[in-house]
């Protein structure tokens, strides 16, 4: 049992006053799903986390030189190349020469692929565009504002520190 301000699960200070706080546990609770989500995506396109990561970085940008999909994911560009070598055995990329650069290779997503994703995922993005549509104008500009903040905030909290640039 807890109570306000006590350790929740071995939490303490800010932590555990977040943990409690019923807008805290609602984004937890999104953290948790997204993941499921996730696997469940994964399983679907037949593809590790990471390779997922890619996928859904080139499903969103397009097609991208290895280089900049590694910086995307936050790995070496030598990680990225074994990432494509991947998702390209399972038919879910291909290696292209940029158009106006024939000496860069793009990553491009399969078509397929991106359409299978897309078919999974097409139900939820129903569901949220009819949940839009059900806020005010006020209640879309909070809660803007709102996930504005957030994502500033989880921008910070992966920034690598000054000292490991």
């Amino acid at each position: 049992m807890t109570k306000k301000g006590s350790s929740r699960g071995g939490l303490s200070g800010s932590a555990a006053r977040v943990a409690e706080d019923p807008i805290g546990q609602r984004l937890q609770e999104i953290s948790i799903l997204t993941r499921q989500i996730e696997r469940k995506l994964g399983e679907v396109l037949e593809v590790n986390a990471t390779d997922l990561a890619a996928m859904e970085q080139l499903i969103t940008h397009g097609p991208l030189t290895p280089g900049v999909l590694a910086t995307q994911l936050g790995v070496t560009t030598a990680a990225s190349t074994q990432i494509t070598d991947r998702l390209e055995r399972a038919g879910h990329v291909s290696r292209e020469r940029h158009d106006a650069d024939r000496r860069k290779v793009l990553v491009v997503p399969a078509m397929a692929s991106v359409q299978r994703a897309l078919a999974e995922m097409t139900p939820a993005f129903d569901d949220l565009e009819a949940l839009f549509g059900q806020l005010s104008a006020s209640e879309r500009k909070v809660i803007e504002r709102f996930l504005g903040q957030l994502v500033e905030l989880y921008r910070a909290a992966v920034r690598p520190a000054r000292s490991e640039e």
